[in-house]
């Protein structure tokens, strides 16, 4: 999700799997050297609605392939966002991300 970063609010926060959240500054930690990034796309969109004039909710599904640690890892999340328009660019504000699980068999 490294390509996120720099679209992100000052008061960004993540919901990761586990459950623990993470802001904007430990986000970027994480993503400056622990994770390597090789590809992060929008596969669907799942809903998106204007909930005001400058803020907007987004259900997607990401593919996401990176290496954490030197351990590879082939995600497919959905994630949970809202999104803000700060001085009329819209930019990421909260995420809840779920576990990732690549096998779409599995899936309805």
């Amino acid at each position: 999700m490294s390509l996120l970063i720099p679209k992100k609010c000052l008061h960004f926060l993540l919901i990761r799997p586990s459950g623990n959240p993470i802001e904007a500054e430990g986000f970027e930690k994480i993503n400056s050297g622990d994770v390597v990034q090789e590809k992060a796309e929008i596969s669907k969109i799942h809903r998106l609605e204007f909930l005001s004039g400058d803020i907007v909710m987004c259900i997607f599904t990401l593919g996401s392939k990176f290496t954490y640690k030197g351990t590879p890892d082939d995600d497919l999340p959905t994630v949970t966002s809202i999104f803000k328009k700060v001085n009329n660019v819209w930019k990421i504000h909260w995420m809840q991300r779920s576990t990732g699980n690549s096998d779409l068999s599995l899936w309805d």
